[in-house]
């Protein structure tokens, strides 16, 4: 028995009421269970045409619209006149004749009101998934199988057709390949995984960078996974403008305090070179001093270098959170002088981080640098300690401190508590702190000072066994 002749005898004998009708609503076909329904003949049901019925077959021509624009299916939900009887319409288009539709009548027990209400919340998601401007992708064994309007955009497409059945993972980023791979792999087996991600796409508009989140959803009876993604190439580049900016305002704040600490051992120097000239004999003490001062400057012009250089891309690095923070506390000492203020450090042990220092420097440099400049007078104290997991940097400062509704919004762009300050800092910051799977907390009480506490997971040691 041919294929064809299989599902016609299929269709025939199903005990669900079917019809097939074309867009005009003219109908094609049915079956018995469709004719018992209407308790009519065949030939007679074959005659008709369901909108000019629509008593009868409970579907108006206004019911398979979103049909006309490339919709796969429609759900109506209407009661039989007579019988009172809630009926559950499902209208489909055949994938093999798109001008043609099949038409399945249920009957349901449970409360009309409530299958009404569902159906209205079901038109009203699609609704806002076409309008809306992040893109929702569903993928089942990781093909595409629903792409909204803005999905089609961001990949820089025209029509959906061109990338339903395609698999997804043909648009990641090579460098990101693997961490979707296991995000994909995670949820399908029901695993939690973190709520968000940001990778990178290949599209016809050149390399994207995206924000997404997964999650796994029954699409058509099968498991699936939807992605609501968000384009977010625009605001990385204007993250990286302001990044520079502040790296750079900060460099112009530090040269002054810089040049001076630097002045200073060079006088030294310069003062044992004469000495040893005069005396034309050799002074090991005076070596001794003048090395020492030498290094000293080399290591403040080095941790000065590094504001300027750019980020890296490479993937993070061990690093001692010990080290980050002595060479970033060297590097402010002159500030704190010029401030009449101190630094104290209490770094408790070694610390390791995976890490991207230059990166972490700046937002050392930063919090520390806001401590000194909210004081006349006073003690900036750095510590550090292991918690739960984390490394914990805690920069405490003796100043004016900050109200409830300052600190709530600490980090948003362009909020500042300073006069001349643009709130960019704090925001790299945070972002820079979120990219090491780390957070920032502020406490602060007005007259007495705030103390801002930097978490970062620091690098397990092995267990031996």
């Amino acid at each position: 028995m041919d294929q064809e002749r299989l599902y016609e005898q299929l269709f025939s004998m199903s005990l669900t009421p079917m019809l097939i009708m074309d867009l005009n609503g003219e109908v094609q076909a049915l079956n018995d269970a469709c004719a018992h329904l209407f308790k009519k003949e065949k030939k007679q049901l074959l005659s008709s045409n369901v909108f000019q019925h629509s008593s009868q077959f409970l579907i108006k021509k206004a019911d398979i619209a979103p049909l006309h624009s490339h919709e796969e299916e429609v759900v109506v939900l209407n009661k039989q006149i007579n019988q009172q009887v809630p009926v559950h319409i499902h209208i489909q288009r055949m994938k093999e004749q798109p001008h043609l539709l099949v038409v399945q009548w249920k009957e349901f027990s449970s409360s009309f009101e409530k299958q009404e209400e569902v159906i209205r919340k079901m038109k009203q998601y699609k609704q806002f998934v076409k309008q809306s401007q992040d893109a929702f992708i569903v993928t089942q064994e990781g093909k595409i199988q629903y792409i909204n309007p803005a999905g089609v955009r961001m990949l820089g497409g025209t029509k959906k057709e061109d990338y339903l059945g395609r698999y997804w993972l043909h648009f990641i980023h090579p460098e990101h390949l693997e961490i979707v791979k296991k995000r994909m792999n995670q949820l399908m087996k029901g695993m939690s995984i973190r709520p968000r991600a940001e990778v990178k796409l290949l599209t016809k508009r050149g390399v994207v960078s995206i924000e997404s989140s997964e999650t796994k959803i029954k699409f058509k009876g099968e498991d699936a996974i939807q992605y609501i993604i968000r384009d977010v190439t625009d605001r990385k580049k204007y993250d990286e403008m302001a990044s520079e900016s502040e790296k750079l305002m900060m460099v112009s704040k530090l040269a002054a305090g810089v040049a001076h600490e630097i002045r200073n051992p060079l006088t030294a120097v310069k003062g044992f070179v004469q000495l040893l000239n005069a005396s034309q004999q050799y002074n090991k003490s005076y070596h001794d001093i003048m090395l020492e001062e030498l290094n000293r400057v080399e290591s403040i012009i080095q941790e000065f270098l590094t504001l300027a250089k750019p980020k890296s891309e490479h993937p993070f690095k061990k690093k001692s959170l010990h080290q980050i923070l002595s060479h970033v506390t060297l590097l402010l000492t002159t500030h704190a002088n010029y401030k009449n203020s101190e630094i104290k450090s209490f770094l408790e042990g070694d610390i390791e981080i995976l890490c991207e220092e230059n990166a972490l420097k700046q937002v050392f440099i930063n919090l520390i640098q806001n401590s000194l400049e909210s004081m006349d007078k006073g003690v900036v104290t750095v510590r550090t300690e292991k918690r739960n997991g984390y490394g914990v940097v805690t920069i405490e400062d003796q100043g004016c401190g900050i109200d409830e509704q300052s600190l709530a919004r600490l980090g948003e762009p362009f909020f500042s508590t300073k006069q001349t300050g643009t709130g960019l800092g704090l925001m790299v910051s945070y972002q820079i702190i979120e990219q090491h799977q780390g957070h920032i907390s502020f406490t602060s009480q007005i007259g007495v000072g705030t103390k801002v506490e930097i978490a970062i997971p620091h690098v397990k040691e092995p267990v031996n066994v």
